[in-house]
């Protein structure tokens, strides 16, 4: 078999394990054209596929490229005498060849892959060995580790643990589709591997179902940073060996292009397009071939999963289709963000409760993802974000509670009926009214965070620049219909937040180790900071005397907290730190009340308590709610649940730590509404307009 002769048994066999069981006998008749050799070997070779234990391997290796096993297999145990014993082959790709052996110094058994003579010759060991090492340094719970590698009589080899389980691609070869908890809890949990990766400089560049190992059902990510190690070893002389790096199903189309510079958010493409694959049963841009492939996923949109999964929530279909984006900046700027979108789940939600039990929504779950503080995204639920922070650092919180003081029982008040759906485009901050019809649009590039000022009269929000890879501070004028750039630089500014006199916003700007909170004059443009800290922080409002803030604060790997952040610059203090995920505070007209939202019970939920010292919890949502908005005058609270903008209709308090009663509730319209870790809408004052930033 020539290599040319191979290099369309490989597309064409790729392009049927892409596809549905069902349909790879007439996507290989169509594609080969009656060529009734070249269709049987296809044939035979997906036959010994389905067969085959599929670890973590490139595709079945060519048989003019196969080597002697049992030549490599002496060579390296002879090569290895003393350290490791080789005691069988595990299987064999077009890329290496895996045996299992026995690490006598540790006495247990290791997976060890080889990779072939031609495509060690070409890449270099010195070269190769050193690129490794980067790798080797990767410890995290969802990336299976490199323990040991080297050059043994001109073999190129490095070990691994060995696993016992299967491969995703396995996986779904046997089911085709999984359940949507359990395909979204795979993604997150391959997610937060890419994203503690990508922290320490390495991107994998080659995510797909082959390289994800599944043990007890939890992933474990392989090869981490091996495309990436032969690219920079061996450079344009790996093309020569006939391996094609990357796998076109799950490249973006930056990579499949060519371009020889690539981030983090190839990868963010590809669990995309893995998380695809496990909701529909084929990749986003399955073909009969590899440039078929190619041209769909450069010149196709994503298309939507409601039709093939009706039981995927919105929100995650969204997620999906923007981690496919096909221009990198439109995508989610990091794994940590893709992740978190994938988070919520409101009860009222379209998907049968039995898909979400012990997945990574029950009430029970543990945070695989980092709420990672990345302002511009950290959780963004349906699209955009913003340059991702480094994890904070408990310890540097001045005095953190673990746990805010028990109150009463949370009061529940009962949901009601849907309201109308808003319209409008994507890429607009959009202004409507209480029945949700449009009455005005504030253009912008992905908007983020808008805030009326206090006399309702400007709108502050964050959203990119023309020659701006970052967020830049915007103020629209509504009454002139002029807008007024506040910040024009690559501190990545956003989450503005009005003084209660309208002449100063506070707002996030990028810093070394996260995100730091300022302050600007919007007469003299005086600015100073509040915040300077490490990890990511940001303003969710400002107490009406001027005198604190509210800060959301990444609490490490396990959510966020809020903090009461002195406007002097002094240390913060914790309002809300305890293990759950605590976001999006507002503080009420009278400074007596914050609304906010937390999952303590494993859901979403809005709450009231007590300002300044939290004493009377209130359950304010009722089967999911995110963020919190208080009218001017205090006798009405919004929050989002389900797409729907929810009012709930206030009286007064009647005494000192007594909560405002309710008297009614209200869902105003539905709109598709951005979720992040900050509130991405808000209220004019009299609150009869809403700006949204809706999701495209």
């Amino acid at each position: 078999m020539t290599p040319e002769r191979w290099h369309a048994v490989d597309a064409i066999l790729q392009a049927a394990l892409a596809c549905d069981p069902e349909r790879r006998e007439a996507v290989i008749a169509a594609a080969c054209g009656g060529d009734q050799a070249l269709e049987r070997e296809i044939t035979s070779l997906l036959a010994a596929h389905a067969g085959s234990a599929d670890s973590f391997l490139e595709l079945p290796a060519a048989p003019f490229a196969v080597p002697d096993v049992r030549r490599v297999a002496a060579r390296l145990g002879h090569a290895l005498q003393g350290r490791y014993a080789i005691e069988r082959e595990i299987a064999q790709g077009g890329m290496a060849t895996v045996y299992l052996a026995r690490d006598l110094r540790h006495d247990r058994r290791v997976a060890i892959k080889v990779l072939r003579d031609e495509l060690a010759a070409a890449v270099g060991a010195e070269r190769f060995l050193a690129e490794i090492r980067v790798t080797a340094s990767l410890q995290h719970p969802h990336i299976l580790p490199l323990f040991d590698s080297g050059n043994a009589d001109g073999l190129l080899w490095y070990a691994m643990p060995y696993v016992e389980g299967e491969t995703l691609r396995s996986r779904l070869a046997r089911e085709r589709l999984l359940p949507v908890g359990e395909a979204v809890r795979i993604a997150r949990e391959v997610a937060d591997a890419l994203d503690h990766a990508h922290a320490a400089g390495v991107v994998h560049r080659d995510v797909k179902p082959e390289n994800v190992l599944l043990r007890d059902g939890h992933a474990l990510v392989a090869d981490f940073g091996i495309a990436l190690a032969l690219e920079q070893a061996g450079g344009e002389r790996i093309t020569r060996t006939g391996l094609a790096l990357g796998t076109p199903q799950y490249m973006a189309p930056e990579q499949a292009a060519g371009e020889r510079v690539l981030d983090r958010r190839v990868d963010v493409y590809a669990v995309g397009a893995m998380l695809h694959e496990m909701l529909a049963g084929e990749p986003p841009f399955a073909a009969a071939t590899r440039q078929a492939v190619v041209h769909r996923l450069m010149n196709e949109p994503p298309g939507t999963l409601a039709p093939r999964r009706p039981d995927v929530p919105p929100f995650i279909d969204a997620a999906v289709r923007r981690a496919l984006a096909k221009r990198r900046d439109e995508r989610f700027p990091s794994a940590a963000a893709f992740a978190a979108a994938l988070l919520p789940v409101p009860a009222d939600a379209p998907v049968p409760r039995a898909a979400w039990d012990s997945g990574p929504f029950s009430a029970s779950r543990g945070r695989t993802v980092s709420a990672r503080g990345a302002l511009y995204a950290a959780a963004l639920m349906l699209v955009l974000g913003l340059a991702a922070g480094r994890l904070l650092d408990p310890s540097s919180l001045v005095a953190r509670w673990t746990q805010v003081a028990p109150g009463p029982p949370p009061v529940a008040w009962a949901p009601s009926a849907p309201g109308p759906d808003v319209g409008g485009a994507g890429g607009l901050l959009t202004i409507v009214d209480r029945s949700g019809r449009q009455v005005r649009g504030i253009s912008a590039d992905r908007p983020w965070t808008p805030r009326f000022s206090p006399d309702g009269n400007r709108v502050a929000y964050g959203a990119f620049g023309p020659g701006r890879q970052t967020s830049d501070l915007w103020v629209t004028d509504l009454r002139s219909g002029t807008t007024r750039r506040l910040t024009d630089d690559d501190a990545d500014s956003n989450d503005p937040q009005w003084s209660a006199d309208g002449t100063a916003l506070a707002y996030s700007a990028a810093a070394p180790d996260g995100k730091d909170v300022m302050m600007r004059s919007l007469d003299g443009e005086k600015v100073r900071a509040v915040a300077v800290r490490s990890g990511t922080q940001f303003p969710s409002d400002w107490l009406r005397d001027g005198s604190a803030m509210l800060v959301t604060e990444q609490a490490g790997p396990d959510g966020n907290d809020i903090l009461v952040q002195p406007t002097d610059g002094s240390s913060a203090r914790p309002y809300a730190a305890t293990a759950a995920d605590e976001t999006g505070a507002r503080i009420s007209p009278d400074g007596r009340w914050v609304a906010y939202t937390s999952d303590r019970t494993g859901r979403a939920e809005v709450y009231l308590d007590s300002y300044p010292q939290p004493r009377q919890r209130v359950l304010v949502s009722s089967g999911g709610g995110v963020h919190p908005v208080w009218r001017g005058d205090g006798r009405e609270l919004y929050y989002w649940r389900d797409g729907s903008l929810v009012a709930v209709q206030l009286a007064p308090s009647k005494g000192d730590g007594v909560p405002p009663t309710r008297v009614a509730q209200t869902v105003l319209f539905r709109a598709q509404y951005q979720v992040g870790l900050n509130t991405m809408y808000d209220v004019s004052p009299d609150g009869q307009r809403f700006v949204i930033a809706l999701a495209r």
